[in-house]
């Protein structure tokens, strides 16, 4: 069993220990056997000046652009939101900003990991999610009113036709 070559905790076979978080090594340090000789029994130690060791205390990394990705997918999908599948992205986005966010708050590098590959995940399946509602959002127009400019002529018919209801509910 391997153990920590800062504080001596087992590890447990984790590539960072439970206790303090510091990495340990690849290969578990066996401790070579004393060879036993003909001493006094006591042997007063000599006095040494007590060395300052630093621990090692785990620091995540921050979660650099995939918590911003997410944040934009976040809001181009309520900008869209009245195409079809952007509630998915919607959704999607959301959990990958939680996962995002999580990435500074992680105790391991594992974690760490962990929370940034869900994070990346979410945020390219959020990406792929809005891209096809773009292009099912396209088809329909070109099938509904025959390409661009039909959709904007209704567009511009549901436009006056509102303006002039408004109008003659104010006179």
């Amino acid at each position: 069993m391997a153990t920590c070559k800062y504080c001596g905790n087992e590890t447990g076979g984790t590539p960072f220990c439970q206790n303090c978080g510091a990495k340990v090594d690849a290969e578990p340090v066996v401790p070579q056997p004393v060879p036993v000789m003909n001493q006094p029994a006591y042997q007063p130690m000599p006095m040494q000046a007590p060395v300052a060791s630093t621990p090692y205390f785990y620091t995540p990394g921050g979660a650099g652009g995939l918590l911003a990705g997410n944040i934009i997918m976040l809001i181009l999908s309520v900008i869209t939101c009245c195409l079809v599948f952007t509630l998915i992205a919607l959704a999607l986005s959301i959990v990958g900003i939680v996962f995002a966010a999580k990435v500074k708050n992680a105790q391991n590098a594992e974690q760490e990991k962990s929370y940034r590959r869900v994070a990346l995940i979410m945020l390219l399946i959020s990406i792929a999610v809005l891209v096809f509602s773009i292009v099912i959002f396209v088809i329909g127009v070109y099938q509904q009113y025959g390409g661009w400019d039909g959709f904007w002529e209704a567009i511009e018919s549901v436009w006056e036709s509102a303006q002039e209801e408004a109008k003659s509910r104010l006179f």
